[in-house]
Order: structure tokens, then C-alpha cells, then sequence
């Protein structure tokens, strides 16, 4: 075994099948992968490291990380990941121990990770670990072809009559300085009342701003309610490349806005947007407590899939064991 730190000029293959052969309902692209990777402050920590078997082949990976939308000098996100057929033979635990070991310099005093429900051998590994279950995330899929919006009749017309208005980023200008600003700034109060294991922290425009160079970015399905010149407002969904479905990024009202029909209305565009375009499948995933989002989406028709759960724990003492994204999980 080799262990070896992360080559971006040719590690991204193996990394990405690796992710994808551990979590098939939550495929993600080459190109997917590279931008979460550097949707990220540079100015935080983000390490990987592969692990190699005797022939040379990687078949597992290990990372730390700042979380740049919650950043905290002394809490990281901790994940490792080891080929399915390659589990049980001390891939992992030399993965684990190395990183923990090359994060120590930064005194870390909390660390995180996620894996999917169900994950038995996961879930083993981090409760061996010092691992407790923390903040956890429903996954949510909608059938585009099932839905009938003839259910929600008038809900659009509701919200109208308000004299809220509901457009797109493409329809203000995407393109345009001040619409992005005026955008990010929405984005970040929305963002703030998103619940989190950690407190948010707002992102620097600049990293924000690498959203326009996602693959999956469409302006046209970043769906805005406006009263007056004031966003109240937003719903916006993103292309996945791995599958042709189409993924929430957020959904969020203004409190000042809330309980008047808007956030369904958005979503009802979205779901237009959906069909007309001919994706198959919507996916969504909301905090497990967040009741005002999830009912808005079990009225609509989504279906619960296997979630992330969420697990916190404290960095090893000299003296003891212990312990402590994409939503990732250990192995």
C-alpha cells in the first residue's frame, strides 16, 4: 500500500469512480467534481491524498477541508472514501490515520462527516471512531413526468396578485454586473437562514462569482420573486451531468415575505422549467427538521430517498481514540 498526495493532472478518473461506486444514487461527473473542488476560498484548508494497492492502481482517498460556507479556523470536514471490493483491508483506517495525522498542525477541535443512510459499514467505522450523529439531510425526488400542476390552480395567480413579480436571472441579465451583485447579496441572506450544523459565513464575491462556470449553471433556472426592485425571493436548480437530472440548489423567501405562496409559486416555475426541458427527475434535499420546506415538497410530490447523515466528533487525544462536503462519508 502507497500513499500518496492527490495528482489533479491525472488522479480525477479513479477519485470520481471511487465517489460514484460508493454512492450510485448520488453520481457525480469529472467535470462536477473538479468544480467542488474549487468552489472554495482559497485562503482555506482543502488536502487530498489517494491511497495506491501493490499494483499502483488507486482504490481509495482521503481529504480535509475548511467548509467555505461555514468556515471556522479549527473545524474541518473529514472524508474518506476506499473502492467497494477493496473495503475491509485496511485501506481506510491507513487513510484516516494519515489525515488526521497531516491535519494535527492546524489543531482542529471539531471534526465532520456525512454518509448515506444505510451505509452499514460507514456507519461502523465512524461510531468506532468517536463519531455521534449530528445534522442530518432528507433527499427528496420528484417523477417531472408525473406531476400535474392542475393540483395547484390559482397558486401562481395568488401570488401575482400581491404584486409580487416572478422572472429569472436570464430574464434581469445574467450577464450583468449589477444583477450579479444585487443576486450574490439576496443569495447570502437566503443562506443565512438555510439551517446548518455551523453558523454561516458569507462567501467572498469572487468565489461566489465561479458559479457562472459551472457546467450545469442555468441563468434560465435561476427562478426570482421581486417586489418592487427588492428580491423576496429564489429557487434555482442546476443540470447534473452524471444523470440528466435536475438538482435544487436553494430554495429561500425573504422573512419578511414568508407564508404568502411564493416559495410554491417559484417552485411551480420550476417544475414547468423542468418539463418543458424534458428532465426526467428533480432532486432536492432539506434539513430533517426544516418542516415548512419539506411540506412545500411532499404537497408537490416529492419522494423521500436515502438521505445524509450527519456526524460530529473531536480530534484524537494523545491518550485516546475519538474522532472529530458534498455530503460525504467515511469508510
Amino acid at each position: 500500500m502507497t500513499l500518496r498526495t492527490f495528482d489533479p493532472t491525472r488522479d480525477y478518473p479513479a477519485v470520481v469512480a471511487i465517489y460514484n461506486a460508493n454512492f450510485p444514487g448520488f453520481q457525480e461527473s469529472e467535470n462536477e467534481f473538479r468544480f467542488s473542488d474549487n468552489y472554495r476560498d482559497e485562503k482555506h484548508h482543502f488536502a487530498r491524498l489517494v491511497a495506491e494497492d501493490d499494483s499502483g492502481a488507486v482504490v481509495g482517498f482521503g481529504q480535509s477541508g475548511h467548509d467555505t460556507h461555514s468556515f471556522h479556523p479549527t473545524h474541518f470536514e473529514v472524508d474518506i472514501f476506499v473502492a467497494p471490493e477493496q473495503q475491509g483491508k485496511g485501506y481506510g483506517k491507513a487513510l484516516f490515520d494519515r489525515v488526521l495525522a497531516d491535519l494535527a498542525p492546524l489543531q482542529p477541535t471539531v471534526l465532520r462527516t456525512h454518509t448515506v443512510e444505510g451505509t452499514e459499514r460507514a456507519l461502523r467505522f465512524l461510531t468506532d471512531r468517536g463519531f455521534v450523529e449530528g445534522m442530518s439531510y432528507a433527499e427528496s425526488w420528484l417523477d417531472v413526468d408525473a406531476f400535474d400542476p392542475s393540483r395547484f390552480a390559482g397558486a401562481e395567480e395568488r401570488v401575482l396578485s400581491q404584486g409580487i413579480r416572478l422572472t429569472t436571472l436570464a430574464e434581469l441579465g445574467a450577464t450583468n454586473p449589477d444583477v450579479r451583485q444585487k443576486f450574490y447579496a439576496f443569495t447570502q441572506i437566503i443562506q443565512a437562514d438555510i439551517p446548518s450544523p455551523e453558523p454561516f459565513t458569507p462567501l467572498p464575491y469572487e468565489v461566489w462569482a465561479k458559479r457562472f462556470e459551472h457546467a450545469g449553471y442555468l441563468p434560465e433556472a435561476n427562478f426570482l420573486a421581486l417586489d418592487g426592485d427588492s428580491f423576496v425571493g429564489l429557487s434555482t436548480l442546476w443540470a447534473r451531468e452524471a444523470d440528466n437530472h435536475l438538482q435544487t440548489g436553494a430554495t429561500g423567501i425573504a422573512r419578511s415575505h414568508r407564508r404568502r405562496g411564493i416559495a410554491l409559486a417559484l417552485k411551480l416555475r420550476a417544475l414547468a422549467f423542468a418539463k418543458e426541458r424534458g428532465a426526467p427527475i428533480i432532486r432536492t434535499d432539506n434539513e430533517v427538521n426544516n418542516e415548512g420546506m419539506l411540506s412545500i415538497n411532499r404537497a408537490l410530490g416529492f419522494v423521500r430517498q436515502p438521505g445524509w447523515v450527519g456526524f460530529v466528533a473531536s480530534p484524537p487525544s494523545p491518550a485516546g481514540r475519538g474522532l472529530g462536503g458534498r455530503r460525504e462519508a467515511v469508510y
